[in-house]
């Protein structure tokens, strides 16, 4: 069985990033009702637009309504959900946390699939069963499992499963986190997780048995940039994706919806190669130097694989700042008379080069050159650097570029 390569759509240019790279399903929050508050998310009408897109191109669309509502929010989600139902889109599956929203997904729509958020916390067959006789198809495994326990969970034929394959870790079992509560009132199961674990802390003594400690605190480790006691490392499992694959889980999943276009269509596309490298040669799949190469170029904390391979350090201690190799340039939107029309993002000069992340399947980033820098008419701009929020088109190419090619400068 090939698996599902699933990545997150924080919005409707991530999905098209993700569809271009070669992603089979993107995950996307409807309104606030899910555990991504602060990602631009979709409206009922935007979603709607989404899910008729994918369509068209014989692609999948989840929406995420994975939040713990109190009844306010409940009254709300029902309403969303009545709203979905009479302008007849839907997607091809919920993606749900709490068993309230369950039952009212059900009732509206007696014939959806629905997909059980890693947030429930399925360590056991008999949760599966449970979850399954109330009409969970699929089970989001928490990240906290090894392969071993999700080969098992796969073979009982129970219920489709999902794995997280790669992006952002919670010191916290599979994300049910209070820390974030004491922090303004951010509560991370409704989605505004303040992420106090990327933070920096320091030992501070208290006061007892009438000894007043004046010192104000002690780094935990000596540095004199502090230490990050709850910091976690982002998952990678380009090395062990082929045990991965075996398991039998029917969707791999990048996390990210938080995350930029760029961002998105980098690792879409890894894992895109190295999913049909395997399935096309499994007993020779070899880890290609320019797979690692894109993925540091990311923005990312240190790699680790996390619970799956038995990694015994999954900590980052000395920073929480995600690091990032290339930044977007601008997005080939056109191609007229053999040369692309861009979208710039971030200024970039002539002649170059620049950076191109290809959606060609297969084909591995590549530098291009290029000799002028002019308008839509032809004419000549009046500098040798682009600005920003602006469309202009690339003279002198010395590759062929396809629409959706990302041009990406350094950091």
């Amino acid at each position: 069985m090939i698996p599902e390569l699933l990545a997150p759509a924080g919005s409707y240019v991530c999905a098209e990033a993700a569809f271009a790279q070669g992603a089979d399903a993107v995950y996307a929050g409807i309104g606030r009702f899910n555990l991504r508050a602060h990602s631009p998310n979709f409206s009922i009408e935007d979603f709607s637009e989404l899910v008729d897109y994918a369509s068209t191109i014989n692609k999948r669309v989840y929406g995420a309504l994975n939040i713990m509502p109190d009844d306010e929010m409940f009254a709300q989600i029902e309403d969303c959900l009545e709203r979905m139902a009479e302008s007849g889109r839907r997607p091809h599956a919920f993606i749900v946390s709490d068993p309230g929203v369950l039952s009212l997904v059900t009732e509206i729509f007696n014939d959806i699939p629905i997909h059980l958020s890693t947030q429930s916390g399925c360590f056991n067959s008999v949760a599966m069963r449970f979850w399954r006789e109330r009409g969970v198809c699929r089970a989001i495994l928490p990240r906290e499992l090894n392969i071993e326990q999700i080969g098992k969970f796969s073979s009982t034929g129970i219920m489709e499963t999902e794995i997280f394959i790669h992006g952002a870790m919670c010191v916290s079992v599979s994300g049910r986190c209070l820390l974030g509560t004491y922090y303004n009132a951010r509560h991370p199961n409704l989605g505004d997780c303040p992420q106090p674990c990327r933070f920096k802390y320091r030992i501070v003594p208290v006061e007892q048995d009438g000894v007043d400690f004046t010192h104000a605190g002690f780094d935990a480790e000596e540095s004199e940039g502090g230490v990050y006691l709850l910091n976690s490392k982002d998952l990678c499992t380009v090395d062990i994706l082929p045990a991965l694959i075996e398991s039998g889980a029917a969707s791999l999943k990048i996390e990210g919806r938080n995350k930029s276009p760029h961002y998105v269509a980098s690792v879409v596309k890894v894992y895109r190669d190295a999913i049909d490298s395997y399935i096309a040669d499994p007993r020779n799949y070899k880890v290609k130097k320019w797979w690692t190469e894109e993925l540091e170029t990311i923005e990312h904390r240190p790699y680790t694989t996390g619970f799956y391979a038995g990694d015994p350090i999954k900590q980052e201690l000395f920073t929480s700042k995600a690091q990032a190799g290339y930044r977007l340039a601008g997005t080939v939107k056109a191609v007229i008379d053999g040369r692309p029309v861009v979208d710039v993002k971030n200024g970039f000069s002539a002649p170059g080069p620049v950076n191109i992340l290809p959606v060609t399947t297969g084909r591995e980033p590549f530098e291009l050159t290029f000799e002028k820098i002019k308008e839509l008419d032809g004419s000549e701009t009046d500098c040798h650097r682009t600005r920003p929020n602006r469309l202009v088109v690339l003279d002198g190419c010395n590759e062929k570029l396809r629409i959706g090619d990302m041009l990406r400068v350094g950091t």
